[in-house]
């Protein structure tokens, strides 16, 4: 649900758990509730979340759906979609994969759901993504749900498909983004300093939990243990508990903000609940006053790995803090330092190796800025005459010339 209410006559359509919601303002700050989707709009009766909305919600839903629906149904796109929306698969997703699945996939099957399944034939896949070289973002999120779909598709209906060809089209490659960008100690300084005490504390739960912004900001109060020095949350996109350790550092700044706003630990200076887009707007406002490059909030949550990592922490012990269930998630925030540790030790191995003779090389070296036999210096050296040669040459390399 958006943080942010709306103002008279503003809307507001954000919703995880009923997609195409939408919430309206009128002129007396009553809400009006709509399903509001390809342009039509459905009332529906509140409060939202009641029996009797759930109910309206799902049987708008249901008539869109029969709308969307190929005249002539089978083995089509649209009801290899339909059937995986339907799924566990789907539905034991956290509640922002779903909506994000959701939103790729009604797009694609409001364009293509006609077609049937069998005609996605490899050309077709590829000529797809060839015109989505634009969007590589758009195009890989659609290739990996629709791999999901398929694969639920042919355990649903055996022998119907003999391929699942999602699976063989490659992924666009994708600008590298600055979201997971370390904040250097500078930066942070800057912020910190600038920051006021409410915003200061938000930040150090990002560093010292290295957390997703919306978990940070929802860290509750009765779910810290202020004697065991322990903090309980469910991670909303995996939904996996996890326990993290209250440092010293955390511990003052969850101390300070704990009792200002019921259901959070941490508040604004107005004492109400910190968000992702007041966080984030907050931070947007000190870096065009500090004249700071971009860094986000998300990239605090790369700050602290990276951090660990150069202290040459495994990469088990840096997930065991972050909840990423496997490497390859986490080297996302580790990019440029997650050989640091390995190569360091290598470096440290060649240095013992090569210390002495690099030193004697140092005793009695050639101290001038050009080469001492080589380049243009050393070619006109050569072109004088011994004596004169000698001379210019270092201390340590003369040797006692006779006309």
């Amino acid at each position: 649900m958006s943080s942010r209410k709306p103002g008279r006559g503003a809307r507001s359509t954000s919703s995880t758990l009923f997609p195409y919601l939408e919430r309206t303002r009128g002129a007396g700050g009553q809400i009006y509730l709509y399903y509001r989707r390809r342009g039509r709009r459905v009332p529906l009766p509140g409060p939202e979340g009641s029996t009797e909305f759930a109910a309206a919600w799902h049987a708008a839903d249901t008539r869109f759906e029969q709308r969307l629906r190929p005249e002539t149904s089978g083995q089509s796109v649209h009801d290899a979609i339909t059937e995986y929306l339907d799924g566990a698969d789907y539905r034991q997703l956290a509640a922002s994969s779903r909506s994000d699945y959701r939103r790729t996939l009604d797009r694609f099957r409001a364009q293509f759901g006609r077609l049937r399944l069998a005609d996605l034939d490899e050309a077709w896949i590829e000529d797809l993504r060839r015109r989505a070289d634009a969007a590589p973002i758009a195009w890989n999120a659609l290739r990996s749900r629709m791999i999901e779909v398929v694969r639920h598709w042919r355990r649903q209906h055996p022998g119907v498909l003999a391929a699942n060809l999602w699976e063989a089209s490659r992924r666009l490659k994708v600008p590298r983004s600055s979201a997971h960008r370390p904040w250097p100690p500078d930066v942070l300084l800057a912020v910190m300093r600038a920051a006021t005490p409410e915003f200061r504390a938000l930040l150090t739960g990002y560093l010292l939990t290295a957390q997703r912004g919306g978990d940070v900001t929802h860290f509750a109060p009765d779910r810290y243990d202020a004697a065991r020095r322990t903090l309980d949350l469910a991670q909303e996109k995996t939904d996996e508990p996890l326990r993290l350790h209250v440092t010293d550092s955390l511990a003052r700044v969850l101390e300070a903000m704990r009792g200002r706003c019921a259901g959070r630990l941490f508040v604004t200076p107005r004492g109400r609940a910190w968000t992702t887009a007041n966080a984030q707007e907050t931070l947007a406002t000190l870096r065009r006053v500090l004249r700071l490059p971009r860094y986000t909030l998300h990239g605090l949550r790369a700050t602290g790995p990276v951090a660990l990592k150069m202290l040459g922490f495994e990469n088990r012990a840096i997930r065991a803090l972050t909840g990423h269930t496997n490497d390859r998630n986490l080297e996302l925030y580790l990019r440029g330092v997650q050989h640091y540790p390995l190569a360091r030790a290598a470096q440290e191995a060649l240095e013992a190796q090569f210390a002495e003779l690099l030193n004697a090389a140092e005793t009695g070296a050639n101290r001038r800025r050009f080469s001492g036999t080589t380049g243009k210096a050393a070619r006109r050296l050569r072109s004088q005459s011994p004596v004169e040669a000698a001379n210019r040459l270092p201390t340590a390399n003369r040797k006692p010339l006779s006309r």
